[in-house]
């Protein structure tokens, strides 16, 4: 499939004499395998941020635009779109990349480079170990930690769902050390792996259900996530079992899981979110969100194109505080941000410790689908 160049805002052909104008902000991104639609939701709250930046004047009078290309989750395309930004479209920055294996492909092209990369869609543990990445969501090991103090009020049986990945593994080990640790009430009972393409997760839902679990933390991508929590609840209610607890990652879409699954299958079980209620207007951040989605019809509100808007204004920040406007300036620019209340939602970068926000809620939902905290 050849690689879709998305331009964004206005027509790339549009504009192609003020080129020189502009700042390019690079993306490579999956626009096109089974978990698209979360990047595209990402994308258009990004846009959305940057529609309002640029119609009040952009930043020192240039417009900020984001090239985006498809990468289809390969950590080779993204590799080559990578390097393709960087060298040919010349941009400055590298903004919102996603999934561990593809971001971490980027990485090395942006350290090479000395471009930074801004606000990847991924909490891997590698993402923070760079120089050259800002990340702005909280890592999974804090969205594990969230769980294991949800679950640790009262002694507890847990079993881990583990993708025998990057993503899967050293989440595992981390959890081994927690429970260990810090959480005596825990008593971790088994784990059941499985490879991330796996289709049916019938035999590890039964193998988990053989461990009588009271509670599951299951590690995998949102299709995996959905055949298990449809086995696990089908094998429990034919075989009269306790259907043990499922704790999610931020991977998973909650929403588009209910509409698979529905209420019994979904509701009950917490899903970990690395920000706010988009819908609730009980912060600023969410306030403004709110305020520049209803000006935009087709703009859908969910926690991933809230992530986009967020992700946007902390790229924007950067931007306007930049000495020069040019890869070492935004770098420099991160690097001494120490603390940034987007409203609301803390980020925090300074040399040698780009955490990012730490930010994490439990939600659920109701048999109408209703968010409950």
């Amino acid at each position: 499939m050849k690689h879709l160049l998305f331009a964004t805002l206005v027509g790339w052909s549009s504009f192609a004499a003020y080129a020189a104008e502009d700042i390019l902000i690079g993306q490579t991104a999956d626009f096109s395998s089974v978990a698209a639609t979360q990047m595209r939701d990402f994308n258009a709250g990004a846009l959305a941020y940057l529609e309002r930046v640029n119609a009040a004047g952009g930043i020192r009078g240039r417009p900020v635009k984001l090239v985006s290309l498809d990468d289809a989750f390969s950590a080779e395309k993204a590799s080559g779109n990578a390097r393709t930004l960087i060298k040919d479209r010349k941009v400055v920055a590298l903004f919102g990349t996603r999934g561990t294996d593809p971001t971490e492909a980027v990485i090395k092209v942006a350290q090479e480079n000395d471009v930074p990369l801004i606000a990847p869609i991924t909490g891997a543990d590698s993402v923070r170990a760079s120089g050259v990445v800002f990340p702005v969501r909280a890592s999974y090991r804090s969205e594990v930690d969230e769980m294991l103090k949800h679950m640790s009020i009262s002694p507890v049986k847990l079993a881990v769902l583990v993708q025998h990945d990057k993503f899967g593994d050293p989440l595992y080990q981390y959890i081994v050390e927690r429970t260990k640790k810090t959480y005596p009430n825990i008593n971790l009972v088994g784990k059941v792996s499985f490879e991330r393409k796996s289709a049916d997760l019938k035999p590890q839902a039964q193998q988990i259900l053989n461990l009588d679990a009271q509670t599951v933390i299951a590690l995998c991508n949102p299709s995996s996530c959905e055949s298990f929590s449809r086995e696990m609840f089908s094998l429990a209610r034919a075989s009269g079992h306790s259907r043990p607890t499922i704790y999610q990652t931020s991977i998973t879409d909650i929403y588009a899981q209910f509409a698979k699954l529905g209420p019994d299958v979904v509701g009950g079980n917490p899903y970990s979110q690395i920000l706010p209620d988009p819908n609730r207007i009980h912060l600023p951040i969410t306030k403004e969100f709110m305020a520049t989605a209803s000006r935009k019809p087709g703009l859908v509100v969910n926690y991933r194109t809230l992530e986009g808007y967020v992700s946007a204004k902390v790229l924007v920040r950067a931007l306007e505080q930049a000495p020069t406007i040019s890869a070492r300036g935004i770098h420099s620019a991160l690097e001494g941000m120490e603390r940034q209340d987007l409203g609301g939602i803390v980020v925090r970068y300074s040399k040698g410790d780009h955490q990012g926000s730490n930010f994490v809620d439990l939600v659920t939902l109701d048999k109408r689908g209703r968010l409950i905290h």
